[in-house]
């Protein structure tokens, strides 16, 4: 197994840079607008030319991803975007049957394949997934017509005989479009729990969806019927053995995929092997874990439980040899020789027991387990991303950090970056037209002001999990709070731009679009 990060190496932060190290850049934030919900999902498409991003309302709006113009400062052409269409996507409801309300947030987004000038999405809340399509129509314009189109006017034509009616002509303006917004199909009534994952499959046909006990295979042009793959009920009500946190299909096979528990285990299926998913093909799964399956539920354990839930799994873009994890646990193993909380773990599918490589993210919170579970914290799902070339893996932490880490790097393959301020200073390009700020708050700094784009300031002197602007230990307040750490401010949502080095980390007011130079 490859241990890598602080657990290893150590601070890195007295010595200078390596001069190998790669550059990272703000290109742009985009704040959300006063009055509207807070950010909840975000997701580029397949061919990263578009950026989709859903709120706690409801609304799905989508960004177009294009190059600025050349900066003087790296005499690059940094990427950028502009507004493309927002649209309600989800409204709240009332299930009758259980007394509750359901909610429009958006909890999850995912791109389809693209059919000409056609881009296909799906969106889902807690219960409902929603099939978009939006298209780019060319504007219609009519003439010739029996009365004025003037807003206002009344002037009308006299028709005395047959030869004075028109004959209104269409002409379409091939230069100008809109954008068109339909929704398709709606696939509902098939979970009983809040929906935890939603994948399409390679096969262009089919995509699965999952709760905490189920998973779904639905074909893209059926809404009537579901295939049950696994349906699991619970023995009884305080039963939690494997909830399903997480779930991604094979960019490789439309047959495999793979799901994670609550348990810190993640399971892989095929179903050329088996259609039903009751006894997976492979359980990767630390033996260590295995043994909080039947612990009592005291405080103590509740804890571990907590702790070691996986939060995210991915599947390699290139094969499906590797998987990356993402969890708030701690592992104790001699496999391990470490403690880890909130870790990248890469796991080989050739050896299911052991992880090959474990990336730290925030140690130091190890010890302060107790005011996390008071305040909730253990139940922040922060998700992961992973690079198209499988060598870049981005996830979030609290306050400013995101951390990005070189899988192809052995003496420093950590990069600690904080976040920018989110100043409103709006950035002019010939890509974006100036009528685009007006669709949400843009912030990046002008050249007059700020040099473009702003170097990422990369926090390389503390020696801890969190960056130096947590300070090198914690302390408690009157409040059960930890000062240095505002676990209000969360990077839980991040995205990698397929084809390209840039990815967009957000929490819950703002999304920063990061690049990445050689």
């Amino acid at each position: 197994m490859h241990v890598v990060g602080d657990a290893l190496h150590g601070s890195s932060g007295d010595g200078p840079v390596s001069s190998n190290r790669i550059a990272w850049y703000c290109n742009e934030i985009l704040k959300r607008t006063d009055g509207s919900g807070p950010i909840s999902t975000i997701e580029f498409n397949r061919d990263g030319s578009h950026f989709a991003y859903g709120n706690a309302d409801g609304i799905v709006s989508v960004v177009e991803m294009g190059l600025a113009e050349e900066s003087e400062i790296t005499h690059a052409k940094h990427t950028c975007s502009k507004p493309y269409q927002s649209f309600l996507s989800h409204q709240s409801e009332f299930d009758v049957l259980k007394s509750q309300v359901i909610e429009e947030k958006i909890t999850i987004i995912r791109w389809l394949s693209r059919s000409a000038q056609s881009h296909f999405l799906l969106s889902c809340n807690e219960r409902t997934i929603k099939l978009w399509r939006l298209s780019d129509v060319p504007i219609q314009n009519f003439s010739n017509m029996n009365f004025s189109t003037e807003r206002g006017s009344r002037r009308k034509l006299i028709i005395r005989t047959p030869e004075d009616i028109r004959v209104p002509v269409c002409s379409t303006d091939s230069s100008s479009f809109v954008v068109r917004v339909w929704n398709k199909r709606e696939f509902d009534r098939a979970h009983s729990f809040c929906i935890t994952g939603l994948s399409p499959s390679v096969d262009r046909e089919t995509f699965f969806s999952t709760d905490a006990l189920r998973i779904n295979l639905w074909h893209l042009e059926v809404t009537s019927e579901v295939f049950s793959i696994m349906d699991r009920p619970l023995d009884t009500v305080d039963d939690r053995t494997h909830l399903i946190t997480g779930f991604d299909c094979s960019h490789v096979s439309p047959s495999t995929f793979a799901y994670c528990t609550n348990r810190g285990s993640v399971r892989v299926h095929d179903m050329r092997q088996s259609v039903n998913c009751d006894h997976p093909s492979i359980a990767v799964c630390p033996k260590s874990i295995s043994v909080f399956n039947s612990l009592p539920p005291d405080e103590s354990n509740i804890l571990a439980l907590f702790v070691n839930s996986m939060s995210d799994v991915k599947m390699g873009n290139i094969s499906d040899r590797y998987l990356f994890t993402r969890d708030y646990m701690t592992v104790k193993d001699l496999a391990f020789l470490f403690y880890n909380l909130l870790a990248h773990i890469v796991w080989d599918m050739n050896m299911p027991t052991v992880p090959v490589e474990v990336y730290p993210v925030q140690t130091q919170l190890q010890s302060h387990l107790s005011v996390l579970y008071e305040s909730e914290s253990l139940c922040d799902d922060f998700k992961l991303s992973v690079s198209s070339d499988d060598r870049f893996i981005v996830s979030g932490s609290y306050n400013q950090l995101v951390k990005v880490f070189d899988r192809q790097a052995h003496d420093n393959p950590e990069y600690r970056l904080l976040m920018q301020s989110e100043e409103v200073s709006p950035f002019v390009d010939p890509f974006r037209d100036p009528s685009d700020l007006n669709t949400f708050t843009s912030s990046l700094p002008d050249s007059t002001e700020l040099p473009w784009p702003r170097v990422i300031t990369e926090d390389i002197s503390a020696d801890n999990g969190l960056g130096s602007v947590f300070g090198s230990s914690y302390v408690l307040s009157d409040f059960g709070r930890m000062s240095g750490v505002d676990l209000g401010r969360k990077w839980l949502q991040v995205s990698w731009r397929p084809g390209s080095y840039v990815v967009a980390v957000s929490h819950s007011d703002g999304i920063h679009l990061l690049e990445a130079l050689f």
